[in-house]
C-alpha cells in the first residue's frame, strides 16, 4: 500500500514539475532524466515509467 502511494506521490510530483517546463528542448531533456530516475527507483514498474515520461513529452510539445 505504502509503494503504491509512494510512487504516486512521485508521479505527481514529476509531473507537476514537467508542467512548469516549457516547450523548449531543455522541456524533453528533463522528460529523458526523470524517466532515467524513475526506472532507476522503480525497476519493477516500466510500464508506468514510460507512460509518466510519454504524458511529460506531450506536455512539452504542447507549449
Amino acid at each position: 500500500m505504502f509503494k503504491k502511494l509512494g510512487f504516486f506521490l512521485f508521479a505527481m510530483g514529476v509531473s507537476a514539475s514537467y508542467a512548469i517546463a516549457g516547450g523548449e528542448p531543455e522541456c524533453y531533456s528533463q522528460c529523458d532524466e526523470g524517466l532515467d530516475q524513475c526506472m532507476t527507483d522503480h525497476p519493477r514498474s516500466p510500464g508506468a515509467c514510460t507512460k509518466i515520461h510519454q504524458m511529460c513529452y506531450n506536455s512539452c510539445a504542447q507549449e
